[in-house]
């Protein structure tokens, strides 16, 4: 169970350099996300068979960083959308100024 949550804590890792960057990669971050849900649904089988597992240090820190990880993506995802808005309404006042030409 070590070696799979030190992976999840890589591909978390991963993730957030991905989100902390100027860039979008959304393919590149769908990709790691997917594999990342792989891996937590084997670790949760493996929990629900070990359910004293649930309170260990490094499952708790997993699921910290889980915590965080959503709320990167999250702001990611909310500041992505405030530049499409700033975008869309630049893109409408031009449409405006045109029909004047």
């Amino acid at each position: 169970m070590e070696a799979e949550l030190q992976r999840l804590s890589d591909l978390d890792q991963q993730i957030a350099s991905l989100l902390a960057e100027d860039d979008i990669h959304a393919e590149d971050i769908l990709q790691l996300v997917d594999n990342r849900e792989q891996l937590l649904h084997s670790l949760l089988g493996y929990l629900a068979e070990h359910p004293e597992l649930a309170q260990s240090d490094l499952w708790l820190k997993a699921i910290s960083n889980t915590q965080q990880l959503v709320e990167q993506m999250q702001l990611k995802t909310a500041a992505i959308g405030q530049t499409l808005y700033k975008y869309r309404h630049g893109n409408k006042s031009v449409q405006q100024y045109k029909k004047f030409l």
